[in-house]
């Protein structure tokens, strides 16, 4: 009871402070003439297939990575709303996001539902605006499991230097699983850009979740981007207690680029090599890296903006493997996106 009472304590004057921005801040304009077409709600999907070849045993595969379906709009200038549903993630249906948006004052938003945790670059990414066939080793292993239940708030700071504050209160148990917590799991990430086309990022992350106790995560990320190159670092470190009490700390890095050439032909409009470097590992008894890989392919874009319809080639070379599925392979993927 007394924990209850001082999570409550902590809360409730963080939700009398929205009221208070709600009220007095700068609201939505409303002036503008209001459209039936405004307030439809958006449908909107993602296709990712592929065929893979496992060059170290000579066999192969069809898969459907994913296939999303999703809607989003708003109910007013205040309110707004995304849902979506992958009917394919790697073979099983699953809820992905569900919440409701608020944005009481310019710039300022509160999304209370399901949702990624506001931690990470490459986890944060849909797959279709993953540049490769497969995500990265911080993506798929070391942010694992970080789409949850809970609030969610985003500020952005138009000042000389514009930066994204967020912060999130979690259940902490993961997707599709509204478990009774004695206290939320907390998130921040700040993004900001020092300089024209350079974007930085640091995350923090702390809580428990069903195997770990004494979560604590953080990361730090750069970027540069322009119109046709991309360059892109991300570091993170997971420390946390397991179900045999024992502590252990992993760590995960990539760097990777992209760099677009623009054909100007009907058909075939953009040509992207693509290169990463990654590696994961584990400090726990001194074992340093227990995965690494050199990832090189190339994307055609058939729009002239990319991940809308595109077919990419990879091959991955596994430098260090530790998993049954580490292996070199080939991989041609088509995705599209509507």
């Amino acid at each position: 009871m007394l924990k209850i009472f001082l999570m409550l304590h902590k809360l409730i004057p963080f939700l009398f402070f929205i009221l208070f921005l709600g009220i007095s801040g700068k609201a939505q304009t409303t002036d503008q003439p209001v459209t039936t077409n405004l307030y439809l709600p958006k449908l909107d999907g993602s296709l990712k297939t592929k065929v893979e070849f496992d060059l170290e045993n000579s066999t192969m595969r069809f898969a459907v990575r994913n296939a999303r379906l999703g809607a989003r709009g708003n109910i007013n200038p205040y309110f707004g709303y995304r849902v979506e549903v992958d009917l394919s993630d790697e073979g099983r249906i699953k809820m992905l996001d569900a919440f409701v948006k608020v944005t009481p004052v310019e710039n300022l938003e509160f999304y209370l539902g399901q949702r990624k945790v506001p931690f990470g670059t490459d986890y944060l990414r849909s797959p279709i605006e993953n540049m490769f066939a497969n995500r990265s080793f911080v993506a798929k292993y070391t942010n694992d499991g970080l789409r949850d239940i809970g609030l969610v708030a985003n500020y952005r700071f138009k000042f000389h230097i514009p930066f994204d504050v967020w912060v999130a209160a979690m259940n902490g148990t993961g997707n599709n699983n509204p478990q009774w917590i004695s206290r939320p799991n907390y998130s921040a990430r700040l993004l900001f850009e020092p300089l024209k086309n350079i974007r930085l990022a640091g995350n923090f992350y702390q809580g428990s979740t069903l195997l770990e106790n004494e979560l604590t995560m953080y990361g730090g990320e750069i970027r540069y981007q322009n119109d046709k190159l991309l360059i892109e670092s991300e570091y993170i470190h997971r420390h946390f207690i397991d179900t045999t009490s024992a502590e252990l700390d992993q760590f995960g890095f990539y760097v990777h680029s992209c760099y677009n050439f623009f054909t100007g032909a009907k058909m075939i409009q953009i040509i992207s090599p693509v290169v990463r470097w990654d590696f994961m590992g584990r400090e726990t008894d001194n074992v340093g890296k227990v995965a690494e890989r050199i990832t090189a392919g190339v994307n055609f874009g058939f729009e002239p903006k990319q991940f809308k319809a595109e077919i990419r080639l990879n091959y991955e070379n596994y430098l260090k493997k530790s998993l049954p599925d580490h292996f070199d392979r080939f991989t041609i993927e088509f995705i599209a996106k509507f």
